[in-house]
């Protein structure tokens, strides 16, 4: 994979940050790059598994989850008002 590369704004953020947290930048572009990627393949995941919802008919219509939101509202304006 040597035809990597990174951007000349990219090396300064983490040559800034390096120096920052007084640690090497390699350090801090591997924890970067693990904290990214962790992210990428739990959100792409996370799609997935919306997709599986939707293609099994697992939704909530939008009138559904305007009531649930109106009802939540209702009952914390109760709680903050019993609360006063």
């Amino acid at each position: 994979m040597s035809d990597l590369r990174i951007s000349n704004g990219a090396a300064r953020r983490i040559a800034r940050l390096a120096s920052r947290r007084k640690r090497p930048a390699q350090r801090v572009l591997d924890t970067a790059l693990r904290t990214g990627l962790d992210y990428e393949e739990w959100f792409q995941r996370e799609v997935a598994k919306g997709l599986g919802d939707l293609n099994a008919g697992r939704v909530l219509s939008h009138r559904r989850v305007l009531n649930a939101i109106a009802r939540r509202k209702a009952m914390l304006a109760r709680a903050l008002k019993k609360a006063a």
